[in-house]
């Protein structure tokens, strides 16, 4: 069997320059003919990308007397909701050094991992035919129509597998006019990946108001049967889409890039993929960290409190009372104010500078201090 990812690279390679043209040019005709529903599916695999697309679709489109199912999928990362900590939701300092990129989204819920093993789905109603419910059903009979699978819908809305496995996790967005509800689909998701992208190391001594995600056991769909995957998702679902719809359509792949059908897109993607986006909007949490080394019969606190994901207040109080110690400690917390939680803004001021002139315990305590600091900030600095 050809490996999932090369079948999705050479369906890119089918899908050339003059078929997105042709496929834009199609969805352009629509937008005139104004049809009662549409099945799109992104030709990108980029998060920010297709987020922003989605965005544009809930914001501009006319969902009056139509809905469109909108498909996609990503390259490894992870997605938290509106109203969710980062820090506390995935291991951010691996993400980066791992190149999974991290997304925050405009509906609520809780985090995700996507890769190329996942399937998202996004059903975009006016807001009078805003239904969750129906949507995982139309998506659980569409599968069960194809292959013998466990499937079916919980009573918190999530489709799970064999009455145990999670294989979706669902949120919503609700406006004055449109909705959007979007779902993930796990087929092929790397299992490793996902648990350390979203095992958090910032957990301990965190006062938060932030949504918290539910953990769940999961499982691939294709476990169940080696045939589902994404090309055969898309084209099953698709096509229950239509058919329940009682209307007949096109499956279209189109480019969600292209600035000329999705006049302003480019401008939504790049401030989803920005830091004020991703991390600024983070709700007010605070960390409360002691540490202690028998090594240097030496105890230190750490009280941080964050406001818009920059250390609004800082205090560290350190056992080693000696006056260079103490004044290190004071001089780190005024310059440790305003600065963002991210490796840019802390590694300068947690690198220890020339020390030698010190005496050798001391040099020791300022070290460990600053190591400290990164362990209770994780900024892998």
């Amino acid at each position: 069997m050809i490996p999932l990812y090369t079948r999705l690279c050479f369906r890119r390679i089918l899908t050339s320059k003059e078929s997105f043209l042709l496929c834009n040019q199609r969805y352009s005709q629509s937008l005139k003919s104004n049809p009662s529903h549409q099945v799109l599916v992104s030709t990108s695999d980029d998060i920010y990308t297709n987020l922003a697309l989605e965005e544009w679709l809930y914001e501009k489109e006319n969902l009056t007397d139509k809905s469109i199912l909108f498909m996609w999928q990503n390259k490894p990362s992870v997605v938290i909701g509106r109203h969710q900590n980062p820090w506390l939701e995935c291991n951010v300092p691996r993400l980066r050094d791992c190149g999974i990129d991290l997304a925050r989204r405009i509906s609520g819920g809780g985090c995700v991992y996507h890769d190329l093993g996942n399937l998202n789905c996004s059903f975009l109603k006016a807001k009078p035919l805003y239904n969750r419910r129906q949507n995982l059903d139309l998506v659980v009979r569409a599968i069960t129509s194809r292959w013998d699978v466990d499937l079916q819908v919980n009573v918190r809305e999530d489709i799970v597998l064999e009455g145990l496995y999670k294989v979706s996790g669902t949120a919503s967005k609700l406006g004055k006019h449109n909705t959007f509800h979007h779902f993930t689909l796990l087929h092929d998701v790397n299992v490793e990946n996902l648990e350390m992208a979203l095992e958090s190391p910032m957990k301990m001594g965190v006062q938060s108001k932030a949504t918290e995600s539910t953990r769940s056991r999961i499982k691939n769909l294709s476990e169940c049967d080696f045939t589902i995957d994404f090309m055969s998702l898309v084209d099953v679902i698709g096509h229950q889409f239509y058919k329940e719809a009682g209307v007949q359509g096109e499956i279209e792949w189109i480019n969600p890039k292209d600035e000329s059908v999705f006049p302003g897109v480019s401008e939504i993607r790049k401030l989803a993929e920005g830091w004020e986006w991703k991390f600024g909007k983070t709700p007010k949490f605070s960390t409360n960290r002691t540490f202690t080394s028998d090594k240097l019969g030496t105890e230190l606190s750490l009280i941080c409190n964050f406001e818009k994901g920059r250390i609004h207040k800082a205090e560290i109080v350190c056992d080693c009372s000696t006056p260079t110690v103490k004044e290190y400690t004071d001089t780190l917390q005024r310059e440790l104010l305003g600065q963002r939680l991210c490796r840019e803004d802390l590694n300068q001021v947690l690198k220890v500078h020339d020390l030698s002139h010190l005496v050798r315990h001391e040099q020791l305590v300022i070290e460990w201090i600053n190591q400290c600091c990164v362990q209770a900030l994780c900024t892998a600095v």
